[in-house]
């Protein structure tokens, strides 16, 4: 069952990153940072958590700042996060998932 449809439409994205709640790194494709050109210090703490081998699936991303609920290298996400549709399936799931309407 799909409980995340239920949840209102919103018109932006500010104040939730419900999607980078559940998303523990940045989600690049293989050589996508190059191509970016991510600087080695923003991708030192995505290293460091895929290095940990942690069970990190509920961490939110390394990159979102907690405290604007806001990606704190927005200009650098990979494209992953720029295709994320405002509203889908899995917008609305995430928020769900978080607790946010």
């Amino acid at each position: 069952m799909n409980h995340g449809v239920n949840l209102p439409m919103i018109q932006s994205c500010n104040d939730c990153a419900a999607c980078c709640m559940r998303t523990p790194i940045p989600p690049f494709q293989p050589g996508e940072e190059a191509a970016l050109g991510v600087p080695e210090e923003l991708l030192l703490p995505v290293r460091q958590r895929v290095a940990a081998d942690q069970h990190f699936d509920l961490l939110p991303c390394v990159w979102l700042n907690p405290e604007t609920r806001l990606c704190r290298y927005y200009e650098l996400r990979p494209q992953a996060c720029r295709d994320f549709q405002i509203n889908s399936d899995l917008c609305r799931l995430s928020r769900w998932d978080e607790g946010l309407d």
